[in-house]
């Protein structure tokens, strides 16, 4: 009976592995159940190649999603915007099992498409910029005037944008984006700067020695603009001082909107942990209210 029981278990291993195997990329919400795309088939389209669909459809065969006809819908828009086509109306998408037993299920996913026109970037346009120039915020996107408005250089471009700003103590900037189409894509981004951060007090919570190493090898002194991606760099430079796994959640950043300043402390060890203040941030929306 003991031995039959661990072949049952065997097995159930194997079959559990070889279900997560199966999935080329995994994009599951619930590891447990979803579907596997067999195969996937369009209808509907009038002017894409036969090679462009072969990549259409191969990004999604062969991988695993949560069973949402909804989500899948929305993965097949974004692949032909991907593609230029922003304009696309995807219609009626069925899911079809293949094993209905399967962990995943395998299923096969038919969609009926109308790609509609295929567009080009004619301009990006830039707005309420200040700290940096439209020649600057420009380079940022992968696109030149007239290459296929793709919707994954628009999105590669915005966080590029992002962490341009991010790296000059721009830590609340967010840009609105907002597109038109005539015979071409125009973009036009509108941007809000927020206040720009400088570093404040850096705090070590560990054995004196190593706080000591530690905060000499920290090389954003106060006052100093805040780059937010400093702090990986300094993980990744000082590996060696650091206990292993330590990463950025072991470092606590509190913004401070009212004097647009950023205080930093890095726990190591805390054996005072009961009296220390906990870090908070202190938005910008208080700051009317400290005046008073």
């Amino acid at each position: 009976m003991r031995i039959s029981l661990i072949r049952v278990l065997v097995v159930l291993a194997s079959l559990s592995i070889g279900a997560s195997a199966q999935c080329g990329k995994d994009n599951r919400a619930d590891k447990k159940g979803g579907i596997l795309i067999a195969d996937f088939t369009i209808i509907g389209t009038q002017t894409v190649s036969a090679t462009e669909m072969a990549e259409i459809t191969g990004e999604l065969t062969g991988s695993c999603f949560t069973e949402d006809i909804d989500e899948m819908s929305e993965r097949v828009r974004a692949l032909f915007q991907d593609r230029g086509y922003f304009k696309v109306d995807v219609k009626n998408v069925k899911l079809k099992p293949v094993d209905s037993l399967g962990s995943p299920k395998s299923v096969t996913i038919e969609a009926d498409v109308d790609e509609g026109p295929r567009f080009r970037l004619n301009q990006i346009t830039f707005l309420e910029n200040h700290a940096f120039s439209v020649e600057q915020l420009r380079e940022a996107f992968p696109l030149k005037t007239g290459d296929v408005f793709a919707r994954r250089k628009i999105a590669s471009g915005l966080e590029r944008v992002r962490h341009l700003y991010s790296k000059q103590g721009y830590l609340d900037m967010y840009g609105i984006p907002s597109t038109s189409f005539d015979a071409g894509a125009d973009l036009k981004l509108t941007v809000s700067e927020g206040p720009q951060y400088r570093m404040g007090k850096l705090e070590i919570l560990a054995e004196k020695p190593l706080a000591d190493r530690l905060q000499l090898a920290w090389k954003l002194n106060a006052g100093a603009v805040y780059d937010a991606t400093y702090i990986d760099k300094y993980i990744e430079e000082n590996h060696d001082l650091l206990p292993e796994g330590f990463s950025r959640e072991s470092l606590t950043r509190a913004k401070d909107c009212r004097d647009a300043v950023v205080d930093v402390r890095l726990t190591i060890e805390d054996k005072d942990a009961a009296s220390r203040a906990a870090m908070k941030d202190i938005p910008c929306e208080k700051k009317q209210d400290s005046s008073k």
